[in-house]
């Protein structure tokens, strides 16, 4: 038996040699996307997109530039090792997503995303945030495994950085030390297969991390999850010198822009109101009315109803 397992080994082992390197690499399609507040997602072209492997990160495994729509080829990538794919380009602000790429991908191609330093700054400071050059920053996506859908109400603790709930399983980490982030989590309520994370982090950079977890939903009987599970934001919309402005429209975004509840419109006294708002998850409330202009304001959406009043210059 030991001799036919020897045998058999040899065998592989010969096997593997002479099989092309190609056999265990895909070219990935992707295309990069800048994804602006209140607006649809936009190729972004003459990106530099160099794709690293090994340890920590330091193989060059591939390079390419955007094109005019924003397509380019991640060539020769091994399939189901976690690698991290670094975009830059003057006047954005660098990005290293981190994934792993499957036969499907290679298939369905995939999106990597961008900021421009005016964006990713003007997001900070609505957050009350500046955005340090001398730090990582870390964008989470939680999805569940089987469904493919967000998960949202997660609770983190980190060693450094501040946590931002923005929305439909995203989470913003700003301004986090070191060369990497323990990032535990959990969620009143559930359970699910792993309970940390480990995001390797890059300074002046922003970090895009995958988190796909298996869950078991309300296993633990928690009292939260027959809490308040809706609330609803309202408010004045009004001149500077306090006269109501009406038929301004109102629109509920989440951090990139998605849609969050529809838009509604102020009556004539100023007045607008929408319901049925997700607790606990923050939101961009973005007014629109000829010729005024409007500052848009980040709102944690509570337990409670919210007032957010506007004023038009």
């Amino acid at each position: 038996m030991n001799m036919l397992r020897k045998i058999l080994l040899i065998g592989f082992s010969v096997l593997f040699l002479t099989l092309p390197i190609g056999a265990w690499a895909a070219d990935i399609p992707a295309k990069v996307y800048e994804s602006e507040m209140g607006k649809s997602p936009l190729p972004v072209s003459g990106v530099k997109v160099e794709v690293f492997g090994g340890y920590n990160f330091k193989a060059l495994l591939s390079s390419g530039v955007s094109g005019p729509d924003g397509a380019c080829l991640l060539a020769h990538l091994p399939l189901g090792k976690e690698l991290a794919v670094k975009m830059t380009k003057g006047g954005y602000v660098t990005q290293y997503d981190t994934r792993s790429f499957s036969d499907k991908d290679v298939e369905t191609g995939v999106v990597l995303w961008t900021g421009s330093e005016t964006n990713v700054k003007s997001n900070y400071k609505n957050l009350g945030e500046t955005f340090d050059l001398r730090k990582g920053h870390v964008y989470l996506e939680f999805s569940d495994e089987w469904s493919g859908e967000g998960i949202e109400g997660i609770q983190f603790s980190v060693p450094s950085g501040k946590v931002y709930d923005l929305g439909q399983g995203d989470y913003l980490i700003a301004n986090a030390e070191g060369a990497s982030l323990k990032v535990d989590f959990g969620k009143p309520g559930y359970a699910f297969d792993i309970e940390s994370v480990n995001v390797p982090l890059f300074s002046g950079g922003m970090t895009q991390y995958y988190a796909k977890v298996q869950s078991g939903g309300a296993v633990l009987g928690s009292p939260i999850t027959a809490a308040v599970t809706s609330v609803q934001v309202f408010g004045f919309i009004r001149t500077a010198t306090g006269a109501p402005i009406s038929g301004a429209s109102v629109a509920f975004t989440t951090f990139r822009g998605q849609t969050v509840r529809p838009t509604v419109n102020s009556k004539s006294d100023g007045s607008y109101r929408q319901t049925e708002f997700p607790v606990r998850k923050l939101m961009r409330i973005k007014v629109t009315k000829a010729p005024f202009i409007f500052r848009d304001k980040f709102v944690f959406i509570g337990i409670t109803n919210k007032q957010v009043d506007f004023v038009g210059k």
